[in-house]
């Protein structure tokens, strides 16, 4: 019986049971027997396959007979590479794919086959090529990562470090390989157990961290290292895959919001956030020690009077100014703060209440000096509150209580400091709902004026009257001055008040001139808050009101008081020179009350000096000090060609010292007191006839 005869008969039943093509062939090459899968794999037909030499089904084409001798031997188990000399099994229809061949001797009736069992390894060439491609794109992705990416083995040394991790660390390849990646962090984090060894122990994949880094020349850079634990076939610690990303920037951009989020971005002084912090702490640390906290407020006077006639430019500068002055008188321990707008607090330990007087004094003497911005003075005081911690204080009750205090200052008028008392809350309380009930009377039309005359002592006939301003309080009645206008002047309603007072004066002399008084044009004299004076729409307002009342410019008298509290000078002096352009005449009120008038006085484009009435009523007494005064002042304005006016007189003695002094006009309960607007031209016709 034929081989291939016998093997057709007794194993063509086994061979399919084989998972792989299987072929066999006789010593010649000659195919005796094709199973199932072979006929899948190449395409033939049993009938086909069976008789065809094996040469038939191998690509290559002169290399045909080799691999038939190949697949003849007994060579056992082999496979090829994708090279040139690769064994390609060849399709029916010519396709070509690698195979991998296992080989086998039978024998069958002494007649011997070989078994040769075929794989299609495509699948796994292409397993294989990918590995490779992605093996290349994992080693590009690593060496041009603009991240740092190391990798260390199971003892965290450095095995592979991308350029970006190399310059990272700011070190050579040569300086980092084969070295833990924890030899180059910060000596700070020595102690820590690292990343490694967390993960480890904590069976952890993935953890992440940041620590700060120390490079050979010194620098500290901030560093985000991410560590992944890669795992052997058997479950155990093989290497390390770390992405290192130098976070530097964002930290000191995160260090910079967090400092503008505590600090003022103008001074760079503390801001209230953190003023708040640390007075909690101050107090927490007193309480336990049995000491108290003190908190000094200071405000800067007529800061909106600057800010509003030279600008924001201008103001910031002073405040600038004024953060600089008050660090240099500041210890080191004490937190000074801007508090907000022209305000600013200091926050003091262990300061006793002669130290914290001693603080103020200092602070109050530093305002001596002018501000000099872009080459102009502007000279400028503060209010300051002092308040110290008693048992329950918190931040914000100390900080209300100084500020209580500063404000107590500003009500009185005078340059020292005062210690906040608990009457002082009461006051703020009142002073709150005055200003609240004040804003409602000039909505309301609450306000009144009354008219003082004012005598030319040359003559002894009437000259014109001054403009008094009362508030018709619904519930407390008529008001004086006194008992509102500090309240105005420091919320800021002095401007608005200001101008009601500017306008219905004169509204109230073109009424008297359309009645053909006696005098013919009398003139009034208004009170002119000095934060009006620097106000932007001063001078436009008067030109208004001039072309809306048709009275002559000439019969406006502005009065301002104290002239010291002028903050910005030179455009004082500006807006003056304007007026007077317009023929409006200036005057200062209230002369020798303060400290400072004098050396403005030969500044001012004034025409009237009025004589304060404490100098007025030391007059016919035996005290000659008040006549000499009052003479040398009298002498002083006549050498300027400013005429003089006595204020407050009460007795005819009063009356023949100022008229022997040469004083020109004078006013005083002597001849009226301030009168209703409806008696004023009654007044006059009396005075004028006799």
């Amino acid at each position: 019986m034929r081989g291939d005869d016998a093997c057709s008969l007794s194993h063509k039943s086994c061979l399919n049971l084989y998972p792989d093509a299987v072929l066999v062939l006789n010593e010649d090459g000659i195919l005796a027997e094709a199973n199932d899968k072979a006929t899948e794999l190449f395409g033939y037909s049993n009938g086909e396959l069976v008789g065809m030499h094996a040469g038939a089904l191998m690509a290559g084409g002169g290399s045909t007979a080799i691999i038939a001798e190949a697949l003849t031997a007994q060579r056992g188990r082999f496979s090829r590479t994708a090279s040139g000399d690769e064994l390609l099994g060849c399709r029916k229809d010519g396709g070509e794919f690698p195979g991998e061949v296992s080989t086998s001797r039978l024998e069958i009736e002494d007649e011997r086959f070989t078994v040769a069992s075929i794989r299609d390894i495509s699948p796994l060439r292409r397993a294989q090529a990918q590995h490779l491609e992605a093996e290349r794109l994992f080693a590009l992705g690593i060496d041009h990562s603009p991240i740092g990416i190391v990798l260390t083995d199971a003892d965290a040394r450095l095995t592979r470090v991308n350029a970006a991790a190399s310059e990272l660390l700011g070190r050579s390849l040569g300086d980092v390989l084969g070295r833990p990646l924890t030899d180059f962090l910060h000596p700070g984090y020595a102690d820590e157990s690292s990343l490694f060894e967390q993960a480890v122990r904590d069976d952890k994949v993935h953890l992440c961290n940041e620590r700060r880094y120390l490079r050979p020349d010194g620098e500290v850079i901030h560093v985000e290292q991410v560590v992944v634990l890669l795992r052997d076939s058997e479950g155990e610690p093989d290497s390390f895959y770390v992405h290192l990303q130098d976070v530097t920037a964002r930290k000191k951009a995160e260090a910079e919001l967090e400092h503008l989020a505590m600090h003022d971005p103008l001074t760079g002084l503390a801001n209230r956030r953190l003023l708040a912090g640390h007075l909690e702490r101050f107090l927490a640390r007193a309480a336990r020690a049995g000491n108290q906290v003190v908190v000094i407020f200071i405000d800067l006077d007529r800061f909106k009077i600057v800010n509003d006639a030279r600008g924001h430019a201008t103001g910031d500068a002073m405040l600038a100014e004024l953060a600089q002055r008050l660090t240099k008188l500041t210890r080191q321990s004490d937190v000074l703060a801007r508090f907000g707008g022209d305000e600013f607090v200091i926050v003091c330990e262990d300061m006793d209440a002669d130290a914290a007087h001693q603080l103020t004094s200092r602070i109050a003497g530093a305002m001596d000096e002018p501000f000099v911005i872009d080459g102009e003075e502007i000279f400028a005081k503060v209010s300051i509150g002092i308040a110290f911690s008693e048992s329950g204080d918190t931040a914000e009750s100390l900080l209300r209580k100084s500020d209580t205090a500063m404000y107590e200052v500003k009500d009185s008028g005078r340059r020292d400091a005062f210690v906040f008392h608990e009457s002082m809350q009461q006051k703020a309380s009142q002073r709150m709902a005055t200003e609240s009930q004040l804003r409602g009377a000039l909505q309301r039309d609450e306000l009144r004026l009354r008219f003082q005359p004012i005598v030319d002592l040359r003559t002894g006939k009437p000259a014109g009257f001054e403009a008094l301003v009362r508030w018709e309080h619904p519930e407390r009645g008529l008001l004086s001055p006194a008992e509102f206008l500090p309240v105005a002047h420091a919320s800021g309603l002095i401007v608005d008040i200001d101008k009601w007072v500017l306008e219905h004066a004169a509204r109230q002399l073109r009424e008297w001139g359309s009645g053909h008084l006696t005098m013919g044009s009398p003139t009034v004299a208004v009170n002119l808050s000095t934060r009006y004076l620097s106000d932007r729409s001063f001078i436009t307002y008067t030109k208004d009101l001039l072309a809306l009342t048709g009275i002559e410019p000439g019969q406006l008298h502005f009065e301002i008081t104290e002239v010291e509290e002028i903050g910005d000078i030179d455009l004082a002096i500006q807006h003056m020179n304007e007026a007077t352009k317009l023929g409006v005449c200036f005057g200062v009120d209230d002369f020798g009350a303060g400290h400072s008038s004098l050396c403005y006085l030969h500044r001012l484009p004034v025409q009237t000096l009025k004589m304060d009435k404490s100098f007025v009523q030391g007059l016919g007494n035996h005290d000659p000090r008040p006549a000499l005064i009052i003479g040398a002042v009298i002498d002083l304005a006549h050498a300027l060609g400013i005429e003089v006016i006595g204020e407050g007189v009460e007795r005819k003695s009063q009356l023949d010292e100022l008229l022997r002094l040469g004083c020109d006009k004078a006013q005083g309960f002597f001849w009226s007191k301030p009168l209703d607007p409806s008696a004023g031209p009654k007044w006059l016709e009396e005075h004028c006839r006799g």
